[in-house]
């Protein structure tokens, strides 16, 4: 009889109502929780009734006591504050022919309690294998925190009503997760690397290729891992999505509404069009994301229109037009509009990288380089190589200061120092203050290519020197 009642308590366990298995609060790894939605809206002033029923999402444990015949005790089943039971509560012995299981007290608490006697005839009393399962509806009033529960066996009413340890049995105090509220859906991305090409004229025009990630005209940032979707709660367990209201795992239409858009931020300046408008019309064909236009382009952003339809495996494509390739990283978020907002409240999502593009060069940078009249300021750079490297110097101003420049070009000879006398002569005018941001892009290997910026009062004989920092590494 004892084998016949190992089989009936895994009937129990794996096969009852919905897609979900009852938590067992007995198994040796711990209770695994169904996972529903935590976008669900509820609150202490208008609790929400889930449908844990038809999810399957019961409560499971061995009672861990062998009855005597005719014998009679009493069970606790305590949750978190945040739940309450449904009167329409039911809880099934694994074995019927057993016992039988009381009338349930408390329904509408987050503690119930109810009575087990050992029916059987001679052999077949209640034993300590034998399994418990508590199946119903129940109200919560946040998802702020996921529900645990607690079980024991005890020797009166009374005590089981009170809790604790005064009239508990032995070793029939169990505990573990029953529900757990996650994210219901996801955007996210294995950022991809692109390189914009000095070796090229003029320079930076073209990445460099690696097909199919990178051709000469488009970086397809991403490289296919992009995906949004309804979120997979516990990988390769039971749930694919998270249970919504009515125990049925969630679709993206159920949640998330067709307006919602991802927003990629990133420099979109090689992509516009040579005349305005710069960057509507064909400049929102050179970016794409999962194979469609952008809706809207500016300088730093491109929005697309997701709506509620999943994809995976995507790309955004990223074409040049015109103008030199920025180095920059590509961050996706999700703007989500809810699809039902009096039953599913939703977040937005950011910070998503979907890649980057770098410079097959050396970049140091001055962040603030001063030419007062009667100084010198001179820019230092010097070549550990064998072979010569070119030069660019990029000029960056504070808003509202136009900067005059010239003499930005150069090469620094193999195994040699050069240096700018007087950046005078490459920063030639400011209609403010003369200041500003010096960026140096070399042709050549990072760990060859050093630099500092000087400035020298003539006067006094002060000497102040500034080693130019890496973008990124400070």
């Amino acid at each position: 009889m004892l084998a016949d009642k190992k089989l009936l308590a895994a009937f129990v366990i794996t096969t009852f109502a919905g897609n979900a298995v009852a938590a067992d609060l007995s198994a040796p790894g711990g209770a695994i929780p169904a996972y529903f939605a935590k976008e669900i809206v509820a609150s202490a002033d208008a609790p929400r009734t889930l449908t844990t029923s038809a999810a399957g999402a019961g409560l499971t444990w061995k009672i861990g006591y062998n009855f005597s015949q005719a014998e009679v005790r009493y069970m606790r089943i305590e949750c978190s504050d945040t739940l309450s039971f449904d009167p329409a509560t039911t809880i099934a012995l694994g074995d019927p022919a057993a016992g039988n299981v009381g009338s349930i007290n408390g329904v509408g608490s987050n503690v119930i309690t109810f009575s087990i006697t050992s029916t059987g005839g001679p052999g077949n009393n209640i034993v300590d294998s034998d399994v418990l399962t508590v199946v119903g509806n129940h109200a919560i009033t946040g998802t702020y925190r996921d529900v645990d529960c607690e079980v024991a066996l005890y020797d009166l009413p009374s005590s089981a009503q009170a809790g604790g340890p005064g009239g508990r049995i032995a070793n029939t105090r169990l505990s573990g997760a029953y529900l757990a509220f996650v994210p219901s859906y996801e955007l996210v991305a294995l950022p991809s690397q692109h390189v914009s090409n000095i070796n090229t004229v003029p320079s930076f025009s073209a990445f460099v290729s690696d097909p199919p990630q990178t051709t000469l005209t488009t970086a397809n940032l991403g490289a296919g891992s992009i995906a949004y979707g309804v979120r997979d709660p516990d990988g390769a367990g039971g749930q694919s999505a998270p249970f919504g209201v009515n125990g049925i795992e969630l679709t993206l239409p159920d949640i998330l509404a067709p307006a919602t858009t991802v927003i990629v931020s990133g420099d979109y300046t090689i992509a516009g069009n040579a005349t305005a408008p710069v960057y509507a019309g064909a400049a929102l064909g050179r970016v794409r994301l999962n194979g469609a236009n952008a809706a809207a382009l500016t300088a730093s952003e491109a929005t697309f229109n997701v709506g509620n339809t999943p994809f995976a495996g995507a790309s955004m494509a990223l074409t040049r037009q015109s103008g030199p390739i920025p180095a920059g990283v590509y961050t996706a978020a999700l703007a989500a509009v809810s699809a039902n907002p009096a039953l599913y409240a939703v977040s937005n999502l950011a910070d998503v990288t979907l890649g980057s593009i770098s410079r097959n060069a050396a970049q140091l940078q001055a962040p603030l380089v001063d030419v007062p009249e009667g100084w010198i300021s001179r820019l230092v750079l010097t070549n550990a190589g064998s072979v010569d490297r070119p030069y660019v110097i990029a000029v960056y101003g504070e808003a509202g200061n136009t900067i005059s420049t010239a003499n930005r070009t150069g090469t620094i000879r193999a195994n040699s120092t050069m240096v700018i006398e007087d950046l005078k002569s490459v920063l030639t005018g400011f209609t403010r203050k003369p200041r500003a941001t010096l960026e140096v892009t070399v042709a050549g290997p990072n760990s060859q290519i050093q630099g500092a910026y000087q400035v020298v009062d003539p006067q006094s004989g002060t000497i102040s020197n500034h080693v130019l920092v890496r973008p990124g590494t400070n």
